[in-house]
């Protein structure tokens, strides 16, 4: 990542100038995004993380320090977003490793209540606005990224969050009000 821009460019987008922030984009989008895929060995996941680094750059803009070096900065918040990925990714593997190497043997009870909160789920899954049940579908059957049904509902990224994290409170409602209800 060894682009530069110049000090007016740079103060500019510090003030908060879009087309100074297109300028910082374009000199340093695809240099940041091969130094994250670099690490992490992923090319969409790669392009995600400079997405979000970049929205996040333009979001933070009047903390950028012009006059220090703007390309170690970028160096180092590409490589802690590369970084906390990958914690994040080998915590997230171990959890499942670990699962998967757990025998548990389940009462005929424990059953009956894993199978009526399924059902219970699934109910509401179906009670949910269409645009709503199909982005949470699309994530957790399917398994498909924010990106990617976004690009398949032909809507914004952020609309998908706020859809799943919205399907996700309704559910974390659910069940919470059914094991109230057990106890």
């Amino acid at each position: 990542m060894n682009n530069s821009i110049d000090i007016k460019t740079l103060e500019a987008f510090q003030n908060g100038n879009h087309k100074a922030f297109e300028t910082v984009f374009i000199a340093y989008y695809n240099k940041t995004k091969a130094f994250i895929d670099g690490y992490i060995k992923s090319e969409s996941d790669a392009e995600e993380l400079t997405e979000d680094l970049f929205v996040n750059l333009w979001i933070n803009h009047s903390s950028i320090d012009a006059s220090k070096s703007f390309n170690a900065y970028l160096h180092t918040i590409a490589r802690n977003a590369a970084i906390n990925y990958l914690k994040h990714k080998y915590v997230h593997d171990t959890y499942l490793n670990n699962n998967q190497e757990i025998e548990y043997s389940s009462t005929s009870e424990e059953d009956f209540i894993a199978k009526e909160l399924g059902l219970l789920i699934d109910e509401l899954v179906e009670k949910m606005p269409e645009q709503r049940r199909m982005i949470y579908t699309l994530s957790h059957n399917e398994g498909l990224s924010n990106a990617e049904i976004a690009e398949r509902l032909d809507t914004t990224k952020r609309n998908v969050e706020s859809q799943l994290s919205l399907a996700l409170k309704e559910i974390r409602k659910v069940i919470s009000c059914f094991l109230m209800s057990l106890l």
